[in-house]
């Protein structure tokens, strides 16, 4: 999970030099939040983004790549993941939608990916999700354009929901408190949450944790991982109706858990 907040490099793939494209914003956001390590764009178009030269390939970046954020259309994705492993990066995040929660078709590209990552040796956080933002280091890959609103602090966010991490981090801001990290897992079909929970009670940076959960995939593990917390765990378990169940299974493809026993538990 160190690999995810802590890269020296990062390259953003599925960036055009168009004024509507999203992946600009990632590498714009690089550069709001202050990265400290290298920036490379990659769009098969080329040309310039931020005073980034767009590169057509990841494969044709001469130097090391940590850190991979893949931000095209979903059919593209695996032969994307491809590249990152002929490339030998280890860490990858897919922010792009249109897997399972889009029905069958889409539940076979995650099954590629799945292969792609076992064969290469990634791990990866998504896809279908926003991304993540690390404080110390000035990591932010969110799609979405993102001025500097919040402080560095000792919160950290795991969110299931991207519009929730936004929304949490803007009531965050409007309180004064600080952000530490966030991690939007979508998902969850490579790092879940009880992988990132796991790794935040280890984290220097995170004295409280907050976990927003639209299903849980294994209670008796996150249940296990919880209790071994010196640090708090405000967990905000949603979809406890039939209505956000549904919501649930569109948003993020997840089954709502039983909220009896979700109450129980926690």
């Amino acid at each position: 999970m160190h690999g995810i907040f802590y890269p020296h490099s990062v390259a953003v793939i599925g960036v055009s030099a168009k004024a509507s494209n999203l992946g600009r914003n990632i590498v714009a956001n690089l550069i709001e939040y202050g990265f400290d390590g290298a920036v490379y764009a990659v769009g098969p178009a080329g040309g310039t983004t931020e005073t980034h030269r767009i590169y057509p390939s990841v494969l044709e970046i001469s130097d090391q790549v940590d850190l991979a954020v893949i931000f095209t259309p979903a059919k593209t994705v695996p032969g994307v993941l491809e590249e990152c492993g002929q490339k030998g990066i280890k860490r990858v995040i897919i922010e792009t939608a249109g897997f399972r929660e889009y029905g069958d078709q889409g539940h076979e590209l995650e099954n590629k990916l799945v292969e792609i990552a076992n064969q290469y040796g990634i791990r990866f956080v998504g896809p279908n999700c926003i991304g993540v933002i690390n404080m110390e280091n000035g990591l932010c890959v969110p799609f979405p354009r993102l001025k500097k609103f919040i402080k560095n602090g000792y919160v950290s966010v795991i969110t299931q929901s991207g519009g929730v991490g936004m929304s949490v981090m803007n009531l965050m801001a409007n309180e004064g408190i600080g952000l530490n990290k966030l991690v939007s897992i979508g998902n969850m079909l490579n790092i879940n949450a009880e992988d990132m929970l796991e790794y935040l009670i280890d984290d220097p940076g995170t004295q409280l944790i907050f976990l927003y959960l639209e299903s849980i995939g294994d209670g008796r593990r996150l249940m296990e991982i919880a209790r071994q917390s010196s640090k708090p765990i405000l967990g905000f378990k949603s979809n406890i109706g039939r209505l956000g169940q549904s919501i649930a299974a569109s948003h993020t493809a997840s089954l709502s858990s039983d909220d009896k026993v979700v109450e129980a538990a926690f």
